[in-house]
């Protein structure tokens, strides 16, 4: 398997060939029992009470969660290296700058404080999804907090993603605490599982709409790669534009609930399973009560998960290598045509006349926005092939076009 982005791949694959018939089968992780209110740790100055504050009442669940300092930034792929055509198409772009793969939840602090993403003018919407702590000031004193200056606030904050993130202050409960992707959701509220929608209100594609995080989609049906790109074209959007073809482009974010709930909805979520059913193992403490473990790891990586998609697969390991090595090699060889692109439109362009010129950077907009969605999904194709393919398609399609528009 890929060295790339293994850890927080998987969440389809154990239910990828089950059928609708088996969703009263999909386990849930249990809900603890609520502690006394009297024992109920206290809050820092942000309203959050920090994980540390839990791990009397729920011992089992806090080193778990502390398990996920292994997954650290050290020896993750520098994507600028691994698909070196990146540097053109991001060029103009932070990411030309630093781009590495994602450690766990335990260094999103960490990660967004050391990129070179950032600098003086970046402003505080980078930090959403980073800690729980910003996003209980953005809950408690609205939308201006993302216009702030990242500098500014940054270093106040000391807790990654953790409890509150998915709890908001009570374990017992599930709930999507970021109120842009609430507010997004739609009729998904009712038609997904809040499990997945914890998980999917970070792993999401958002853009930063009048500084303000948001996502492009208020419902279900809107959650695919067309209907965003069409909604972008709409607002006239754009990330920046790219300096040697003018295309205005955008950078998709990480659209792992769109890619599972979204347009040719996966198997998975046809099923019934949401992600913590596949990332999140059942597991028994020493007197034989049961917990969810934490650990948020591919289901590769887990005997117990392992054995739950063994209910289905014969070889789900090789499966699994098939699937991203097919998604993997053409993310390769498509990146590699959208740089050729890239560099051919960038001498013809002031040879061009104004509607070939303008469908030319259209073509560059949108071929590398749909090779973008299925690179930086973080599954390789394992949390749904066919819409992976199936954008990639896409993308080659648009190029076919565009090389044939400079000839």
């Amino acid at each position: 398997m890929h060295g790339k982005k293994m850890r927080v791949t998987l969440a389809a694959l154990c239910a990828v060939a089950l059928v609708t018939g088996l969703a009263a089968c999909a386990p849930r992780a249990n809900e603890p029992e609520a502690p006394e209110a009297s024992l109920t740790p206290v809050e820092d100055r942000f309203g959050v009470i920090k994980a540390e504050e839990w791990a009397g009442l729920y011992p089992h669940q806090y080193e778990t969660w502390k398990a996920n300092e292994a997954n650290s930034p050290e020896g993750k792929d520098n994507y600028l290296e691994t698909y070196p055509a990146l540097r053109t198409m991001y060029k103009g772009y932070g990411f030309a700058k630093g781009y590495d793969e994602a450690a766990s939840h335990s260094y999103t602090l960490l990660s967004i404080k050391e990129t070179p993403r950032v600098g003086e003018a970046t402003l505080a919407n980078c930090i959403t999804c980073k800690t729980p702590q910003f996003t209980a000031m953005v809950n408690e004193q609205g939308d201006g907090v993302y216009a702030q200056k990242f500098s500014d606030l940054i270093d106040e904050f000391d807790e990654p993603v953790s409890c509150y993130n998915c709890h908001a202050n009570d374990p017992t409960e599930v709930v999507v605490t970021n109120g842009f992707y609430h507010a997004s959701l739609g009729d998904a509220a009712q038609l997904t599982p809040v499990e997945s929608q914890a998980c999917g209100q970070c792993h999401n594609e958002y853009y930063f709409n009048n500084k303000v995080t948001d996502n492009p989609y208020r419902s279900l049906e809107g959650m695919n790669a067309d209907d965003m790109l069409a909604f972008y074209d709409s607002t006239g959007f754009k990330d920046w534009e790219h300096p040697d073809t003018g295309a205005p482009l955008l950078k998709v974010q990480h659209p792992e609930f769109e890619t599972v709930y979204g347009g040719q909805q996966s198997r998975m979520a046809a099923a019934g399973f949401s992600c913590a059913d596949c990332h999140m193992a059942t597991m028994w403490d020493e007197e034989g009560a049961k917990y969810a473990s934490h650990d948020l790891v591919s289901p590769l990586e887990s005997p117990e998960l392992m054995q739950k998609c063994a209910m289905c697969h014969d070889d789900i390991a090789g499966e699994v290598a098939q699937w991203q090595d097919e998604v993997t090699t053409r993310e390769h060889a498509i990146s590699k045509d959208i740089e050729r692109y890239i560099n051919q439109l960038a001498a013809a362009k002031d040879t061009l006349d104004a509607d070939t010129l303008a469908r030319a950077q259209q073509i560059h907009r949108h071929a590398q926005f749909y090779w973008d969605y299925v690179m930086v999904e973080n599954s390789e194709g394992a949390h749904n092939r066919a819409s992976a393919h199936a954008n990639l398609d896409k993308a080659e399609a648009l190029l076919d076009e565009g090389f044939a528009l400079l000839a």
